[in-house]
């Protein structure tokens, strides 16, 4: 007797929603199980070529420090890998006196290793570092009053609290959200909209993309599109739009 369930499911490949005979089933398809597993293959051998390549790199890295510890005389390059720091930290020391070193061209210098090693010779106690006090963030927006100041959409307000972590804090049931912050945002992006030269307006893109108002305004939001209010109008950055709105959303 054949089964007659009928199980909504959404394939692991393509997405799409099917209907399975089993609660197990994975995939809409053959074609679709048969690309998952090429993909899980694909997926396992470029895994394994990067984890070859990283041993590799240590490799030629361990290869590297032993072959300096072996040196009397050290490259910039050879210090900054024999004491763990950058180029520039060795330079730095350098230019600072802190250590000694002998110019051979205007692109060498070299260093003896006992001199690079007088930066230790001054060690003092080691002290913990000094936890940073920062100020306690004393003034607030409620998400009405940046609406209103800023002229964007509730939606917006909060999807730029989380991209750019903004500090927020509830109180009497309402969301306040750090006015510092928030002004250090729209200053910047003041400054971006100043270069921008090309503008739509929101009846433009309609006419232009067969989109609904909602659409346009979804897009705008979602990828934090530059715009600006003028008079009782909106206009929308024509170079990023134009670079968005093909992108599903």
């Amino acid at each position: 007797m054949s089964s007659t369930i009928k199980i909504k499911r959404i394939c692991e490949h393509c997405q799409k929603e099917f209907e399975a005979k089993t609660t197990v089933t994975r995939f809409c398809s053959k074609s679709c199980n048969s690309a998952a597993l090429k993909q899980k293959q694909r997926k396992i051998k470029i895994d394994e070529s990067n984890t070859e390549s990283l041993k590799q790199k240590e490799n030629i890295i361990t290869q590297d420090i032993a072959y300096i510890k072996s040196k009397d005389v050290l490259t910039i390059s050879d210090a900054a890998i024999y004491l763990a720091v950058s180029r520039q930290t060795i330079y730095n020391w350098l230019n600072s006196g802190l250590i000694k070193g002998k110019r051979m061209t205007n692109r060498k210098v070299l260093i003896l290793k006992t001199d690079l090693l007088t930066v230790f010779d001054n060690n003092q106690a080691y002290e913990k570092p000094k936890a940073i006090k920062r100020k306690p963030i004393t003034e607030f927006y409620t998400i009405e009053e940046i609406k209103d100041k800023f002229n964007v959409a509730n939606t917006w307000v909060f999807n730029i609290i989380k991209k750019n972590n903004i500090p927020k804090t509830q109180y009497n049931g309402k969301t306040h959200v750090s006015k510092k912050h928030i002004d250090k945002y729209f200053e910047a992006k003041d400054r971006d909209t100043a270069n921008i030269n090309e503008w739509y307006t929101v009846q433009e893109l309609i006419n232009k993309y067969g989109l609904t108002r909602d659409q346009v305004y979804t897009r705008i939001n979602r990828f934090n599109i530059p715009r600006k209010k003028e008079g009782r109008f909106s206009r929308i950055s024509k170079k990023h739009f134009d670079e968005h709105h093909f992108l599903k959303l």
